[in-house]
């Protein structure tokens, strides 16, 4: 983006935090004026979504809240191709199938997400069956927030997903709409046999729990009681939780336009993708408190929050991640990252972080139901 558009955007929300509403209206018709002059499709798109978000912020507008990027007429599996959506399921893939290979003969997934997607969790253990045949019974429980707008297409799934699963794979909701709501339904679990994997599955939505104090530290408390064996943990990469509004401004304005950019040169279906990051820069940008939950942090500041907690990093393969993923994308780059982790990036610039985690010291298992 130009410069003069994003100085006029930090200018503009310098007049809103001084309560110089009129000034700061004589900016938003500045940048009104200009942004359709830009050459690239993307830029006038991003500048138009955070000149909306300041809007928000200054007359009090509460954004819509952020919503997973599948709406309800869209079939999930159209969505299995878009990057950051593969990035995460490929991750999920290669950290079961490592654990698998221990001589696990059962296999449970707690799986967080903002909603339960049946076809991508069908497709991977069709290929775990193939690959491990002595495998016994899945069970798959979605913790995923109730949302009204989208109960079509939760209830169209949780039907498809009943007609489609064999007696060897069994499906389980639990509804969750705030931090203590996740430990709630974690503290409801239980592992219940010793040769059970126990995979414990956060895509994209772990940050939201840094919304409430303590609620991350409580979460990891009891994926910890559980005896989990592996934690994957995807997550945006990127550092957009300052409590300075202007730094978290100029931080999330060079993180979106380079997210964007991305999707206007290689998506057909960026839409669905960009009405997500809509929603998220105005999050970011118009909310403060318990309202503000989109709380993206740095893989470093999640790397040092996991290790207190009691985790340790486990490696991945990189190069086996860049097969299944760079034959698709190959504008994206893979790498390595503190030589555990899979960093995706566009043109260098990063974008997504995959880690795969395990307890330090696992308790033993007592059994349960």
């Amino acid at each position: 983006m130009a410069a003069p558009l994003s100085c006029i955007l930090m200018e503009c929300a310098k007049a809103i935090e001084g309560g110089r509403l009129d000034v700061a209206d004589s900016l938003l018709a500045v940048i009104q004026s200009l942004a359709p002059k830009e050459e690239s499709i993307w830029r006038r798109k991003v500048v138009k979504y955070f000149a909306e978000a300041l809007v928000r912020r200054a007359y009090g507008i509460r954004p819509p809240r952020t919503l997973p990027p599948l709406p309800a007429q869209c079939d999930p599996r159209d969505c299995m191709y878009e990057p950051l959506y593969k990035f995460a399921t490929i991750t999920s893939k290669h950290a079961i199938a490592d654990a698998l290979n221990s001589g696990y003969k059962r296999l449970r997934i707690i799986d967080f997400s903002t909603m339960f997607d049946f076809w991508r969790w069908n497709y991977l253990i069709k290929e775990f069956k193939e690959q491990y045949g002595g495998l016994r019974p899945v069970l798959i429980t979605s913790i995923a927030p109730k949302l009204s707008k989208h109960s079509g297409y939760l209830r169209q799934n949780w039907e498809q997903a009943r007609k489609a699963v064999d007696k060897k794979l069994e499906l389980r909701q639990l509804i969750c709409n705030s931090p203590d709501d996740i430990v709630n339904c974690i503290s409801k679990l239980r592992r219940k046999s010793e040769d059970e994997i126990v995979v414990v599955n956060w895509n994209y939505i772990l940050h939201k729990l840094l919304a409430q104090d303590g609620a991350t530290e409580q979460v990891l408390s009891k994926v910890k009681d559980l005896g989990a064996d592996i934690m994957v943990i995807v997550e945006q990469e990127a550092n957009l939780n300052s409590p300075d509004l202007l730094k978290r401004l100029e931080q999330s304005f060079q993180y979106y336009s380079t997210i964007f950019e991305s999707l206007e040169k290689t998506y057909i279906t960026k839409a669905l993708w960009e009405k997500y990051f809509r929603r998220q820069i105005g999050n970011v940008v118009a909310c403060e408190g318990v309202d503000r939950v989109e709380r993206i942090e740095s893989f470093a500041q999640w790397q040092n929050r996991l290790s207190q907690a009691g985790f340790c990093p486990v490696p991945q393969q990189v190069d086996e991640f860049k097969m299944c993923f760079q034959f698709d994308f190959d504008e994206y780059g893979i790498e390595e990252k503190e030589g555990h982790n899979i960093l995706l990036s566009w043109h260098g610039f990063p974008l997504a972080v995959a880690s795969v985690w395990k307890v330090t010291d696992p308790p033993q298992f007592s059994g349960g139901e």
